[in-house]
C-alpha cells in the first residue's frame, strides 16, 4: 500500500483524450440519434464518469492524496496479500470543515474530533470510489497507532455512526455511515445543531450533506429522476443515493418528515432552477433543453 501525492503528466494527457472524446460522442449522439442537448450531456457525463472514475486519471486538490486500498468486492477471508488494489482520492485535510467549532476545544477533544472527522469522510470517499479501507489504513493516514483507531470506531458506532471499513462491510454488513445518519436525524425532527453535536461534524459538513439529500429527495419525487440521473445531476455516487431514497421512503410519512418536504421542494426547486440556467448558458442558442424549469 502507498499514497501518491500527484499528478502524472501522462495522466493528465489520458484526461483530456478522453474529455475529447466524450465531447464528440455528446454530438454524434445528438445529430445521429436525435438526442436532446440535455440527453447529450448526461450521456457525456456517464462517459466521464466510467472512465475518469479511476484516481490514477483524476487530478487532485490540495489537501488530497491519493492511496491504495482493497477492492470493496474481494472477500473477508481473502488474506490482504492476495486481494485486488484499487487507487482512491482520499480528502485528509479540509481546515473549513475540519476545525469548525473547535476554537474552544481541549486540545485532547479537539485532536479526537478532528481524527474522527477525518476517518468519517476518507471511509465514505473510499466506499464512493469502490474501495475499503482497514484500520491499518486508517492508523496510517492519520498518523497514530490502530488501538487508537479501534477506540474511535467503537466511540462512532456508540453514536449510531458505523464506519465503513473493509472489516465492518464484510463482517457485519452496511449500516448507517454519517451521512445517511445526518439525514435520518433531520427527518426525525433534529435541527442542524443538535445533528452537529450528535455527529462530532462541523456545521458547514451538516449542512452540505443535507444539501445533496434534499436534492435527491426532490429529483425522485418531484421530477421523477431514475438513480443514474439524480447521481449524476448532483454528483453523488450510486450508493449514496440508494441510501438517501431508502431512508426518505421509510420516514416520509412519519412525525415531522412530512413538515420537511417544504423545505425539501424549496431547496429542491433553486437547485433545479439553477442546473437549468447553467445548462442554457452553455448552450445558448441550441434548442430549448428539457431540462430546463421555468
Amino acid at each position: 500500500m502507498g499514497i501518491h501525492t500527484s499528478s502524472k503528466y501522462k495522466s493528465q494527457t489520458k484526461r483530456l483524450q478522453i474529455k475529447t472524446l466524450a465531447q464528440q460522442m455528446k454530438q454524434e449522439a445528438i445529430n445521429g440519434t436525435g438526442m436532446s442537448p440535455w440527453e447529450g450531456e448526461i450521456l457525456s457525463q456517464m462517459i466521464e464518469d466510467r472512465f475518469l472514475g479511476d484516481a490514477e486519471l483524476r487530478s487532485i486538490v490540495p489537501g488530497q492524496v491519493q492511496y491504495c486500498c482493497v477492492v470493496d468486492s474481494e472477500g473477508a477471508g481473502k488474506p490482504l496479500n492476495k486481494c485486488a488494489m484499487k487507487t482512491v482520492t482520499l480528502t485528509l485535510f479540509n481546515k473549513e470543515e475540519d476545525e469548525q467549532g473547535l476554537s474552544s476545544a481541549s486540545y485532547k477533544t479537539r485532536q479526537k474530533t478532528l481524527r474522527q472527522r477525518r476517518m468519517m469522510r476518507i471511509c465514505d470517499e473510499a466506499v464512493d470510489q469502490g474501495g475499503l479501507l482497514t484500520h491499518e489504513d486508517l492508523a496510517s493516514l492519520l498518523m497514530c497507532d490502530v488501538k487508537t483507531i479501534g477506540r474511535d470506531v467503537k466511540e462512532l458506532k456508540e453514536r449510531e455512526i458505523i464506519l465503513p471499513t473493509r472489516g465492518q462491510q464484510k463482517d457485519i454488513g452496511p449500516g448507517l455511515t454519517h451521512r445517511t445518519l445526518i439525514a435520518r436525524k433531520w427527518l426525525e425532527g433534529y435541527e442542524e445543531t443538535e445533528i452537529c453535536t450528535l455527529v462530532k461534524h462541523s456545521m458547514k459538513a451538516v449542512e452540505n450533506y443535507l444539501q445533496t439529500f434534499k436534492r435527491v429527495v426532490f429529483l425522485r419525487r418531484e421530477k421523477k429522476f431514475t438513480d443514474h440521473e439524480i447521481a449524476m445531476v448532483t454528483g453523488s455516487s450510486s450508493g449514496l443515493v440508494r441510501k438517501h431514497l431508502e431512508i426518505y421512503q421509510e420516514l416520509k410519512s412519519h412525525g415531522i418528515a412530512e413538515h420537511r418536504m417544504e423545505e425539501i421542494s424549496l431547496k429542491g426547486s433553486e437547485f433545479y432552477r439553477e442546473q437549468g440556467e447553467k445548462k442554457d448558458l452553455q448552450q445558448p442558442n441550441s434548442a430549448k433543453l428539457t431540462w430546463s424549469a421555468k
